[in-house]
Protein backbone atom coordinates (compact mmCIF):
# COMPACT_ATOMS: atom_id res chain seq x y z
CA UNK A 1 0.00 0.00 0.00
CA UNK A 2 1.57 3.45 -1.11
CA UNK A 3 1.81 6.33 1.64
CA UNK A 4 2.36 9.58 0.70
CA UNK A 5 4.02 11.78 2.27
CA UNK A 6 4.55 15.56 3.43
CA UNK A 7 8.19 16.68 2.63
CA UNK A 8 9.57 18.56 5.84
CA UNK A 9 9.53 22.28 3.43
CA UNK A 10 6.19 21.87 2.74
CA UNK A 11 5.07 20.47 6.29
CA UNK A 12 7.20 23.70 7.47
CA UNK A 13 4.99 25.93 5.34
CA UNK A 14 2.02 24.41 6.73
CA UNK A 15 2.91 25.54 10.05
CA UNK A 16 4.22 29.16 9.28
CA UNK A 17 0.57 29.65 7.43
CA UNK A 18 -0.85 28.25 10.59
CA UNK A 19 0.63 30.17 13.21
CA UNK A 20 0.31 33.17 10.72
CA UNK A 21 -3.91 32.49 10.86
CA UNK A 22 -4.10 32.39 14.04
CA UNK A 23 -2.09 35.00 15.26
CA UNK A 24 -4.75 37.33 12.95
CA UNK A 25 -7.33 35.85 14.69
CA UNK A 26 -6.20 36.55 18.13
CA UNK A 27 -5.94 40.39 17.33
CA UNK A 28 -8.99 42.68 17.79
CA UNK A 29 -8.10 45.05 14.97
CA UNK A 30 -6.64 42.67 11.79
CA UNK A 31 -2.96 43.56 11.85
CA UNK A 32 -1.76 43.63 7.99
CA UNK A 33 -2.69 45.77 4.61
CA UNK A 34 -3.70 42.41 3.66
CA UNK A 35 -6.94 41.63 5.88
CA UNK A 36 -10.89 41.42 4.36
CA UNK A 37 -11.95 45.33 4.25
CA UNK A 38 -12.82 47.75 1.87
CA UNK A 39 -10.08 50.11 2.12
CA UNK A 40 -6.81 48.61 -0.18
CA UNK A 41 -3.94 51.04 1.40
CA UNK A 42 -1.07 49.68 -1.56
CA UNK A 43 -2.52 51.38 -4.78
CA UNK A 44 -2.37 55.36 -5.55
CA UNK A 45 -5.02 56.59 -3.37
CA UNK A 46 -7.19 58.93 -5.20
CA UNK A 47 -9.72 61.67 -4.37
CA UNK A 48 -12.31 59.40 -6.20
CA UNK A 49 -11.13 56.17 -4.46
CA UNK A 50 -11.67 57.68 -1.51
CA UNK A 51 -15.02 58.89 -1.76
CA UNK A 52 -15.96 55.34 -3.13
CA UNK A 53 -14.54 53.72 0.09
CA UNK A 54 -15.89 56.27 2.05
CA UNK A 55 -19.74 55.61 0.73
CA UNK A 56 -18.90 51.90 0.81
CA UNK A 57 -18.09 52.10 4.16
CA UNK A 58 -21.12 54.36 5.45
CA UNK A 59 -23.66 51.86 3.18
CA UNK A 60 -21.55 48.64 5.26
CA UNK A 61 -21.67 50.19 8.56
CA UNK A 62 -24.89 52.73 9.24
CA UNK A 63 -24.94 52.71 13.40
CA UNK A 64 -21.46 53.38 13.18
CA UNK A 65 -20.66 56.01 10.15
CA UNK A 66 -21.79 59.02 8.89
CA UNK A 67 -20.44 60.83 6.08
CA UNK A 68 -21.14 64.64 4.65
CA UNK A 69 -19.71 67.47 2.52
CA UNK A 70 -18.35 69.99 4.84
CA UNK A 71 -17.52 72.28 1.84
CA UNK A 72 -15.65 72.54 -2.03
CA UNK A 73 -12.45 73.10 -2.50
CA UNK A 74 -11.64 75.88 -4.98
CA UNK A 75 -12.48 74.14 -8.05
CA UNK A 76 -15.93 72.63 -6.91
CA UNK A 77 -14.71 68.77 -5.21
CA UNK A 78 -16.40 67.89 -2.15
CA UNK A 79 -14.51 67.76 0.88
CA UNK A 80 -15.68 64.70 2.95
CA UNK A 81 -16.06 64.33 6.36
CA UNK A 82 -16.76 60.75 8.17
CA UNK A 83 -17.75 60.36 11.67
CA UNK A 84 -16.78 56.97 13.28
CA UNK A 85 -18.37 56.35 16.41
CA UNK A 86 -21.63 57.77 18.73
CA UNK A 87 -19.90 59.20 21.49
CA UNK A 88 -20.16 62.51 23.27
CA UNK A 89 -16.04 62.94 23.22
CA UNK A 90 -14.75 64.34 19.55
CA UNK A 91 -11.12 63.19 18.18
CA UNK A 92 -10.45 65.57 15.15
CA UNK A 93 -8.23 64.12 12.99
CA UNK A 94 -7.26 65.17 8.83
CA UNK A 95 -5.10 64.36 6.00
CA UNK A 96 -3.94 65.24 3.04
CA UNK A 97 -3.39 69.15 4.09
CA UNK A 98 -0.33 69.08 1.61
CA UNK A 99 -0.94 67.19 -2.23
CA UNK A 100 2.34 65.04 -1.90
CA UNK A 101 1.31 63.80 1.53
CA UNK A 102 -1.91 61.95 0.36
CA UNK A 103 -0.38 58.65 2.19
CA UNK A 104 -1.92 60.12 5.00
CA UNK A 105 -5.24 59.61 3.72
CA UNK A 106 -4.75 55.94 3.18
CA UNK A 107 -4.17 56.13 6.84
CA UNK A 108 -6.98 57.65 8.08
CA UNK A 109 -9.30 55.45 5.72
CA UNK A 110 -7.49 52.05 6.97
CA UNK A 111 -8.20 52.70 10.50
CA UNK A 112 -11.56 53.66 10.11
CA UNK A 113 -12.22 51.01 7.77
CA UNK A 114 -10.54 48.28 10.63
CA UNK A 115 -12.00 50.06 13.60
CA UNK A 116 -15.23 49.55 12.18
CA UNK A 117 -14.25 45.78 11.79
CA UNK A 118 -13.47 45.98 15.29
CA UNK A 119 -16.91 47.06 16.64
CA UNK A 120 -18.92 44.64 14.83
CA UNK A 121 -16.39 41.79 15.47
CA UNK A 122 -16.31 42.33 18.89
CA UNK A 123 -12.75 43.10 18.70
CA UNK A 124 -10.52 45.87 20.51
CA UNK A 125 -8.69 49.16 19.36
CA UNK A 126 -5.35 49.11 21.57
CA UNK A 127 -6.11 48.32 25.43
CA UNK A 128 -10.40 48.87 24.32
CA UNK A 129 -12.73 46.82 23.50
CA UNK A 130 -13.79 48.67 20.12
CA UNK A 131 -17.39 48.78 21.30
CA UNK A 132 -16.73 50.19 24.47
CA UNK A 133 -14.29 52.99 22.70
CA UNK A 134 -16.62 53.82 19.83
CA UNK A 135 -19.65 54.35 22.12
CA UNK A 136 -18.15 56.78 23.74
CA UNK A 137 -15.67 58.28 21.53
CA UNK A 138 -16.23 60.18 17.82
CA UNK A 139 -13.25 60.01 15.79
CA UNK A 140 -14.25 63.11 13.21
CA UNK A 141 -11.58 62.35 10.18
CA UNK A 142 -11.23 64.27 7.20
CA UNK A 143 -9.31 62.03 5.39
CA UNK A 144 -8.34 64.47 2.54
CA UNK A 145 -8.39 68.23 3.01
CA UNK A 146 -6.79 69.34 0.22
CA UNK A 147 -8.05 66.97 -3.12
CA UNK A 148 -7.29 69.19 -6.05
CA UNK A 149 -3.91 69.44 -4.82
CA UNK A 150 -3.57 65.78 -4.45
CA UNK A 151 -5.69 64.87 -7.92
CA UNK A 152 -2.90 67.12 -9.31
CA UNK A 153 0.11 65.92 -7.95
CA UNK A 154 -0.87 62.27 -8.73
CA UNK A 155 -2.47 62.77 -12.31
CA UNK A 156 -0.99 66.01 -13.56
CA UNK A 157 -3.13 69.22 -15.11
CA UNK A 158 -4.38 67.04 -17.96
CA UNK A 159 -7.21 66.12 -14.89
CA UNK A 160 -8.15 69.64 -14.43
CA UNK A 161 -10.30 72.11 -17.27
CA UNK A 162 -8.41 72.63 -20.58
CA UNK A 163 -8.34 76.56 -19.36
CA UNK A 164 -6.93 76.57 -16.47
CA UNK A 165 -3.77 74.04 -17.80
CA UNK A 166 -1.54 76.67 -18.64
CA UNK A 167 -2.10 78.45 -15.58
CA UNK A 168 -1.15 74.88 -13.48
CA UNK A 169 2.49 74.61 -15.59
CA UNK A 170 3.23 78.36 -14.54
CA UNK A 171 2.89 77.87 -10.93
CA UNK A 172 4.96 74.97 -11.17
CA UNK A 173 7.41 76.28 -12.96
CA UNK A 174 6.74 75.13 -16.83
CA UNK A 175 6.81 71.24 -15.81
CA UNK A 176 4.31 68.38 -16.24
CA UNK A 177 5.22 66.80 -13.83
CA UNK A 178 3.82 67.73 -10.55
CA UNK A 179 5.10 64.66 -8.26
CA UNK A 180 6.62 67.20 -5.83
CA UNK A 181 3.55 69.62 -5.13
CA UNK A 182 2.04 70.74 -1.87
CA UNK A 183 -0.15 73.73 -2.12
CA UNK A 184 -3.82 73.43 -3.36
CA UNK A 185 -4.43 74.29 -6.78
CA UNK A 186 -4.30 77.64 -7.09
CA UNK A 187 -0.65 77.60 -5.53
CA UNK A 188 -1.81 78.62 -2.02
CA UNK A 189 -0.15 76.42 0.81
CA UNK A 190 -3.18 75.26 2.98
CA UNK A 191 -0.37 74.46 5.96
CA UNK A 192 0.64 78.37 6.05
CA UNK A 193 -3.07 79.23 5.86
CA UNK A 194 -4.47 79.27 9.55
CA UNK A 195 -4.15 82.44 11.81
CA UNK A 196 -1.81 81.74 14.04
CA UNK A 197 1.35 83.63 14.07
CA UNK A 198 0.41 84.03 10.01
CA UNK A 199 2.07 87.64 9.91
CA UNK A 200 5.51 85.96 11.19
CA UNK A 201 5.70 82.69 9.29
CA UNK A 202 8.94 81.78 8.07
CA UNK A 203 10.80 82.40 4.44
CA UNK A 204 7.49 82.61 2.68
CA UNK A 205 6.84 81.54 -0.77
CA UNK A 206 6.49 85.71 -2.54
CA UNK A 207 4.18 83.90 -5.13
CA UNK A 208 1.78 80.79 -5.63
CA UNK A 209 3.18 77.83 -6.52
CA UNK A 210 4.20 74.31 -5.55
CA UNK A 211 4.75 75.03 -2.27
CA UNK A 212 5.15 77.58 0.95
CA UNK A 213 2.91 80.41 -0.68
CA UNK A 214 0.56 81.95 2.68
CA UNK A 215 -1.67 83.93 0.40
CA UNK A 216 -2.80 87.26 0.92
CA UNK A 217 -4.81 86.50 4.30
CA UNK A 218 -5.04 84.02 6.73
CA UNK A 219 -8.13 81.81 5.62
CA UNK A 220 -8.28 82.52 2.16
CA UNK A 221 -8.88 79.27 0.66
CA UNK A 222 -11.45 77.39 0.60
CA UNK A 223 -10.20 74.04 2.09
CA UNK A 224 -8.81 75.99 4.85
CA UNK A 225 -12.29 78.13 5.59
CA UNK A 226 -13.89 74.70 5.93
CA UNK A 227 -11.72 73.44 8.14
CA UNK A 228 -11.84 76.15 10.78
CA UNK A 229 -15.65 76.25 10.09
CA UNK A 230 -15.91 72.67 10.63
CA UNK A 231 -13.53 72.78 14.16
CA UNK A 232 -14.98 75.68 15.55
CA UNK A 233 -18.21 73.48 15.34
CA UNK A 234 -17.18 70.59 17.14
CA UNK A 235 -14.79 71.75 19.49
CA UNK A 236 -12.98 68.65 19.68
CA UNK A 237 -10.89 67.22 22.32
CA UNK A 238 -7.84 66.70 20.57
CA UNK A 239 -6.87 67.40 17.16
CA UNK A 240 -4.34 65.43 14.76
CA UNK A 241 -3.36 66.69 11.60
CA UNK A 242 -1.24 64.11 9.45
CA UNK A 243 1.60 64.99 7.23
CA UNK A 244 4.59 63.09 5.63
CA UNK A 245 7.02 62.47 6.07
CA UNK A 246 10.57 62.43 8.57
CA UNK A 247 8.61 59.87 11.37
CA UNK A 248 9.01 63.27 13.82
CA UNK A 249 6.11 64.52 16.04
CA UNK A 250 5.24 68.32 16.61
CA UNK A 251 2.69 68.98 19.72
CA UNK A 252 3.48 72.10 20.87
CA UNK A 253 2.53 76.13 19.62
CA UNK A 254 3.34 78.45 22.19
CA UNK A 255 1.10 76.00 24.71
CA UNK A 256 0.17 78.07 27.43
CA UNK A 257 2.44 77.16 31.13
CA UNK A 258 -0.85 75.11 32.14
CA UNK A 259 -1.14 73.36 29.44
CA UNK A 260 2.24 72.14 28.50
CA UNK A 261 2.83 69.40 30.69
CA UNK A 262 -0.84 67.69 29.65
CA UNK A 263 0.37 67.56 25.96
CA UNK A 264 3.81 66.81 26.57
CA UNK A 265 2.29 63.46 28.02
CA UNK A 266 -0.38 62.90 25.04
CA UNK A 267 3.07 63.36 22.69
CA UNK A 268 5.10 61.43 24.76
CA UNK A 269 2.58 58.33 24.64
CA UNK A 270 2.22 58.73 20.71
CA UNK A 271 5.93 58.62 20.28
CA UNK A 272 6.14 55.33 22.39
CA UNK A 273 3.74 53.86 20.06
CA UNK A 274 5.24 54.80 17.16
CA UNK A 275 9.03 55.34 17.37
CA UNK A 276 8.71 59.27 16.21
CA UNK A 277 10.70 61.75 17.63
CA UNK A 278 9.31 64.73 19.71
CA UNK A 279 10.44 67.93 18.10
CA UNK A 280 11.50 70.21 20.64
CA UNK A 281 9.03 73.81 21.01
CA UNK A 282 10.84 76.82 19.78
CA UNK A 283 10.54 80.21 21.13
CA UNK A 284 10.16 81.86 17.52
CA UNK A 285 8.49 78.80 15.83
CA UNK A 286 6.71 79.26 12.38
CA UNK A 287 2.95 79.69 12.52
CA UNK A 288 0.05 78.82 9.89
CA UNK A 289 -0.26 75.44 10.63
CA UNK A 290 -4.01 73.82 11.47
CA UNK A 291 -2.39 72.63 14.75
CA UNK A 292 -0.82 75.79 15.54
CA UNK A 293 -4.05 77.43 15.45
CA UNK A 294 -6.22 74.78 16.90
CA UNK A 295 -3.60 75.01 20.24
CA UNK A 296 -4.50 78.45 20.01
CA UNK A 297 -8.10 78.55 19.42
CA UNK A 298 -8.95 76.01 22.02
CA UNK A 299 -6.40 75.72 24.37
CA UNK A 300 -6.86 71.85 23.71
CA UNK A 301 -3.68 69.28 22.84
CA UNK A 302 -2.73 68.96 18.60
CA UNK A 303 -0.51 66.83 17.17
CA UNK A 304 0.93 66.78 13.43
CA UNK A 305 2.79 63.86 12.65
CA UNK A 306 5.01 63.73 9.88
CA UNK A 307 4.22 59.16 9.10
CA UNK A 308 6.64 57.77 6.90
CA UNK A 309 10.57 57.81 6.49
CA UNK A 310 12.00 61.06 4.85
CA UNK A 311 10.69 61.08 1.09
CA UNK A 312 12.45 64.34 -0.09
CA UNK A 313 10.53 66.37 -2.85
CA UNK A 314 7.75 63.61 -3.71
CA UNK A 315 4.75 61.22 -2.01
CA UNK A 316 5.82 58.88 0.40
CA UNK A 317 6.17 55.43 -1.48
CA UNK A 318 3.56 52.61 -0.90
CA UNK A 319 6.40 50.43 0.02
CA UNK A 320 6.61 51.86 3.31
CA UNK A 321 3.00 51.50 4.24
CA UNK A 322 3.76 48.31 5.95
CA UNK A 323 5.89 50.22 8.07
CA UNK A 324 3.74 53.36 8.84
CA UNK A 325 0.31 50.45 9.83
CA UNK A 326 2.77 48.91 12.56
CA UNK A 327 2.96 51.99 14.10
CA UNK A 328 -0.44 53.39 13.71
CA UNK A 329 -2.66 50.30 13.85
CA UNK A 330 -3.43 50.71 17.69
CA UNK A 331 -3.40 54.69 17.91
CA UNK A 332 -7.45 55.24 18.18
CA UNK A 333 -7.16 53.22 21.55
CA UNK A 334 -4.43 56.56 22.82
CA UNK A 335 -5.96 58.84 21.05
CA UNK A 336 -9.95 58.13 21.52
CA UNK A 337 -9.18 57.43 25.11
CA UNK A 338 -7.14 59.82 25.85
CA UNK A 339 -10.17 62.17 24.22
CA UNK A 340 -12.63 60.85 26.21
CA UNK A 341 -10.90 61.46 29.54
CA UNK A 342 -10.61 64.92 28.56
CA UNK A 343 -14.36 65.17 27.90
CA UNK A 344 -15.37 63.70 31.18
CA UNK A 345 -13.31 65.88 33.04
CA UNK A 346 -15.14 68.62 32.38
CA UNK A 347 -18.32 66.98 32.97
CA UNK A 348 -19.98 67.57 35.99
CA UNK A 349 -21.85 64.86 38.45
CA UNK A 350 -25.54 65.45 39.18
CA UNK A 351 -28.28 64.25 40.98
CA UNK A 352 -30.89 62.34 39.19
CA UNK A 353 -34.36 61.02 39.75
CA UNK A 354 -36.06 57.99 38.38
CA UNK A 355 -35.38 54.18 36.65
CA UNK A 356 -33.67 53.21 34.06
CA UNK A 357 -33.97 49.90 32.21
CA UNK A 358 -30.90 47.86 30.94
CA UNK A 359 -31.54 45.83 27.89
CA UNK A 360 -29.21 43.89 28.13
CA UNK A 361 -26.72 42.36 30.37
CA UNK A 362 -23.91 45.51 31.69
CA UNK A 363 -20.84 45.55 33.88
CA UNK A 364 -21.33 47.67 36.76
CA UNK A 365 -18.37 49.75 37.28
CA UNK A 366 -16.98 51.28 40.36
CA UNK A 367 -16.35 54.82 38.79
CA UNK A 368 -17.72 56.42 35.44
CA UNK A 369 -15.01 55.07 33.45
CA UNK A 370 -15.02 51.77 30.54
CA UNK A 371 -11.70 50.88 32.20
CA UNK A 372 -12.82 50.83 36.09
CA UNK A 373 -12.88 48.12 38.26
CA UNK A 374 -15.51 46.05 37.87
CA UNK A 375 -18.36 45.41 40.30
CA UNK A 376 -20.70 42.93 39.04
CA UNK A 377 -22.67 42.19 36.15
CA UNK A 378 -25.99 43.32 35.68
CA UNK A 379 -29.09 41.28 34.27
CA UNK A 380 -31.42 42.61 32.14
CA UNK A 381 -33.91 45.01 34.24
CA UNK A 382 -35.14 48.56 36.07
CA UNK A 383 -32.92 49.84 38.61
CA UNK A 384 -32.86 53.61 40.63
CA UNK A 385 -30.74 56.10 39.19
CA UNK A 386 -28.67 58.29 41.68
CA UNK A 387 -26.76 60.52 39.57
CA UNK A 388 -25.64 61.05 36.24
CA UNK A 389 -21.86 62.31 35.11
CA UNK A 390 -21.68 62.57 31.26
CA UNK A 391 -22.71 60.01 29.58
CA UNK A 392 -22.68 57.64 32.92
CA UNK A 393 -25.86 56.45 35.21
CA UNK A 394 -24.96 55.94 38.68
CA UNK A 395 -27.82 53.21 39.76
CA UNK A 396 -28.56 51.57 43.32
CA UNK A 397 -28.01 47.50 43.89
CA UNK A 398 -27.36 45.16 46.34
CA UNK A 399 -24.16 45.56 46.32
CA UNK A 400 -24.51 49.39 46.97
CA UNK A 401 -24.04 51.89 43.69
CA UNK A 402 -21.81 51.79 40.72
CA UNK A 403 -21.99 53.10 37.18
CA UNK A 404 -23.35 52.01 33.86
CA UNK A 405 -23.43 53.52 30.26
CA UNK A 406 -26.04 55.66 29.85
CA UNK A 407 -26.11 55.35 25.84
CA UNK A 408 -26.87 51.82 26.95
CA UNK A 409 -29.66 51.81 28.96
CA UNK A 410 -33.68 53.34 28.36
CA UNK A 411 -34.60 56.26 30.86
CA UNK A 412 -38.16 56.25 32.57
CA UNK A 413 -40.92 56.67 33.03
CA UNK A 414 -42.34 53.05 32.45
CA UNK A 415 -45.82 52.52 31.99
CA UNK A 416 -48.41 49.70 32.91
CA UNK A 417 -49.91 48.54 29.86
CA UNK A 418 -54.03 49.06 29.18
CA UNK A 419 -54.37 45.10 29.83
CA UNK A 420 -52.16 42.20 30.19
CA UNK A 421 -52.73 40.86 26.29
CA UNK A 422 -52.07 41.78 23.04
CA UNK A 423 -52.30 40.95 19.50
CA UNK A 424 -49.50 41.34 17.17
CA UNK A 425 -50.08 42.55 14.04
CA UNK A 426 -48.75 40.23 11.14
CA UNK A 427 -45.58 41.82 9.88
CA UNK A 428 -44.49 43.37 12.99
CA UNK A 429 -40.45 43.68 13.77
CA UNK A 430 -39.74 42.39 16.67
CA UNK A 431 -36.81 43.92 18.76
CA UNK A 432 -34.00 42.50 21.70
CA UNK A 433 -34.03 46.31 22.09
CA UNK A 434 -35.23 49.89 21.40
CA UNK A 435 -31.46 50.99 20.92
CA UNK A 436 -31.02 48.59 18.12
CA UNK A 437 -32.18 50.17 14.45
CA UNK A 438 -32.50 46.44 13.28
CA UNK A 439 -35.13 44.07 13.72
CA UNK A 440 -34.37 40.46 15.11
CA UNK A 441 -37.26 39.03 13.78
CA UNK A 442 -40.50 39.33 11.76
CA UNK A 443 -43.73 38.36 13.37
CA UNK A 444 -45.11 35.96 10.73
CA UNK A 445 -48.78 36.16 11.62
CA UNK A 446 -50.94 38.05 14.25
CA UNK A 447 -50.96 36.35 17.53
CA UNK A 448 -51.40 36.79 20.88
CA UNK A 449 -48.83 37.71 23.90
CA UNK A 450 -48.40 39.04 27.09
CA UNK A 451 -47.78 43.01 27.40
CA UNK A 452 -45.13 43.73 29.98
CA UNK A 453 -44.16 47.39 30.38
CA UNK A 454 -44.57 50.33 27.72
CA UNK A 455 -41.64 52.62 27.14
CA UNK A 456 -42.47 55.59 24.92
CA UNK A 457 -43.83 54.19 21.50
CA UNK A 458 -42.64 51.19 22.77
CA UNK A 459 -44.05 47.81 24.53
CA UNK A 460 -42.28 44.80 26.42
CA UNK A 461 -44.16 41.75 24.99
CA UNK A 462 -44.00 38.30 26.06
CA UNK A 463 -44.34 35.25 23.37
CA UNK A 464 -43.02 32.11 22.45
CA UNK A 465 -41.33 31.70 25.83
CA UNK A 466 -38.96 34.83 24.98
CA UNK A 467 -39.28 38.43 25.25
CA UNK A 468 -39.02 41.46 22.84
CA UNK A 469 -39.94 44.73 21.97
CA UNK A 470 -42.46 46.08 19.56
CA UNK A 471 -43.72 49.20 18.72
CA UNK A 472 -46.95 50.22 20.15
CA UNK A 473 -48.07 51.03 16.51
CA UNK A 474 -47.83 47.31 15.62
CA UNK A 475 -50.26 45.77 18.63
CA UNK A 476 -53.85 46.42 19.73
CA UNK A 477 -54.84 45.68 23.52
CA UNK A 478 -57.33 43.05 24.00
CA UNK A 479 -59.78 43.99 26.79
CA UNK A 480 -60.03 41.37 29.48
CA UNK A 481 -63.12 40.32 31.57
CA UNK A 482 -63.22 38.00 34.54
CA UNK A 483 -64.90 34.82 33.85
CA UNK A 484 -68.19 33.58 35.57
CA UNK A 485 -67.18 31.96 38.61
CA UNK A 486 -63.24 33.13 38.70
CA UNK A 487 -62.07 36.09 40.44
CA UNK A 488 -60.87 39.14 38.80
CA UNK A 489 -58.21 39.28 40.55
CA UNK A 490 -55.26 36.50 39.63
CA UNK A 491 -53.86 34.40 42.62
CA UNK A 492 -50.64 34.48 43.13
CA UNK A 493 -49.05 31.63 41.25
CA UNK A 494 -51.62 31.62 38.71
CA UNK A 495 -48.86 33.37 35.82
CA UNK A 496 -45.80 31.22 36.27
CA UNK A 497 -44.18 32.87 33.11
CA UNK A 498 -43.62 36.52 35.16
CA UNK A 499 -40.92 34.67 37.32
CA UNK A 500 -40.74 35.45 41.32
CA UNK A 501 -41.65 39.09 40.65
CA UNK A 502 -44.70 40.94 39.17
CA UNK A 503 -44.75 42.65 35.58
CA UNK A 504 -43.67 46.07 35.48
CA UNK A 505 -45.44 48.30 35.79
CA UNK A 506 -47.96 46.96 37.90
CA UNK A 507 -47.01 47.79 41.13
CA UNK A 508 -45.01 51.86 40.44
CA UNK A 509 -44.85 52.30 43.80
CA UNK A 510 -42.80 49.78 44.41
CA UNK A 511 -40.50 50.53 42.23
CA UNK A 512 -37.78 47.40 40.52
CA UNK A 513 -38.20 45.30 43.31
CA UNK A 514 -39.71 42.00 43.92
CA UNK A 515 -42.87 40.86 45.41
CA UNK A 516 -43.12 39.19 48.71
CA UNK A 517 -44.47 35.61 48.66
CA UNK A 518 -43.71 34.77 45.14
CA UNK A 519 -42.02 31.57 45.50
CA UNK A 520 -39.36 30.99 43.12
CA UNK A 521 -40.39 27.36 41.67
CA UNK A 522 -43.01 28.71 40.82
CA UNK A 523 -41.17 30.65 37.60
CA UNK A 524 -41.79 28.01 34.82
CA UNK A 525 -39.56 29.30 31.88
CA UNK A 526 -36.63 29.33 33.38
CA UNK A 527 -33.35 29.54 30.43
CA UNK A 528 -31.52 26.45 30.04
CA UNK A 529 -28.31 26.33 32.28
CA UNK A 530 -30.85 28.65 35.15
CA UNK A 531 -30.35 25.19 36.60
CA UNK A 532 -29.79 26.12 40.64
CA UNK A 533 -27.11 23.17 41.08
CA UNK A 534 -25.49 24.44 38.02
CA UNK A 535 -24.54 28.18 39.16
CA UNK A 536 -22.86 29.73 42.25
CA UNK A 537 -24.28 32.39 44.84
CA UNK A 538 -26.38 34.98 43.29
CA UNK A 539 -27.19 38.35 44.69
CA UNK A 540 -30.98 39.24 45.94
CA UNK A 541 -32.98 40.83 43.07
CA UNK A 542 -31.53 38.66 39.97
CA UNK A 543 -33.86 37.79 37.20
CA UNK A 544 -33.84 34.92 34.89
CA UNK A 545 -31.12 34.94 31.96
CA UNK A 546 -33.83 33.96 29.02
CA UNK A 547 -35.71 37.38 28.72
CA UNK A 548 -38.37 36.98 30.73
CA UNK A 549 -39.01 40.54 32.64
CA UNK A 550 -40.32 40.71 35.99
CA UNK A 551 -39.09 44.67 36.50
CA UNK A 552 -36.35 43.29 38.43
CA UNK A 553 -32.83 44.43 38.47
CA UNK A 554 -30.14 42.23 39.25
CA UNK A 555 -26.48 41.81 39.53
CA UNK A 556 -24.18 38.75 39.54
CA UNK A 557 -20.33 38.63 40.48
CA UNK A 558 -18.23 38.99 37.29
CA UNK A 559 -16.90 35.91 37.27
CA UNK A 560 -20.03 33.44 37.57
CA UNK A 561 -21.34 32.23 34.06
CA UNK A 562 -24.88 33.27 33.29
CA UNK A 563 -27.15 30.99 35.07
CA UNK A 564 -29.58 32.09 38.12
CA UNK A 565 -29.71 30.60 41.75
CA UNK A 566 -32.34 32.08 44.20
CA UNK A 567 -30.80 33.21 47.13
CA UNK A 568 -32.39 31.16 50.52
CA UNK A 569 -33.93 34.37 51.88
CA UNK A 570 -35.73 34.57 48.87
CA UNK A 571 -37.05 31.30 48.01
CA UNK A 572 -38.74 32.13 51.69
CA UNK A 573 -40.22 34.84 50.07
CA UNK A 574 -38.03 37.43 51.47
CA UNK A 575 -36.21 39.07 48.63
CA UNK A 576 -36.16 42.11 47.73
CA UNK A 577 -35.64 44.00 44.66
CA UNK A 578 -31.74 45.62 43.57
CA UNK A 579 -33.01 49.05 43.75
CA UNK A 580 -34.59 50.55 46.47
Amino acid sequence: MNRSRLHPSSFIRMLLLLIAVLLAAGTGVPAGASASGIVNPKQIYTYEIMVRDMKKLAERYPELIRIRSIGKSEYGREIWSMDLGNGPAVVLLNGSHHAREWITTVLLMALADRYAQAYVQNGTIGSYRAVDLLDRVTFRIVPMVNPDGVTLQQKGAGAFPAEVRPQLLRLNGGSSNFKRWKANAKGIDLNRQYPAGWENIHNPAPAPGYKNYKGIRPIQAKETQAMVKLARETKPEIAVSYHSSGEILYWNFLTPAANVERDRQLANAYAALTGYRLVTPSKNPSGGGFTDWFIQEFGRPALTPEIGRYAGESNVPLTEWDRIWKQHRDIGGLLGGEGYKLWMKRQKAETAKGEIRLTRSETLRRWPDPTADQIAVLYEGRYTVTRKKGDWYEIRTDRGTGWVPANRTLRGPFEKPESDTIVITQGAELFDSPLNEKATAIQKKAAEAKALEIWRNWALIRIDRKSWWVRTSDIDFVAESPKPGKPSEKAPGKEPEQGPGKAPGNEPSEGPGKAPGKEPEQNSEQAPGDNPEQSSEIIPGDKPADGSDNGNGGIREPSVPGTVTMPEEEAKGGGKGSAA
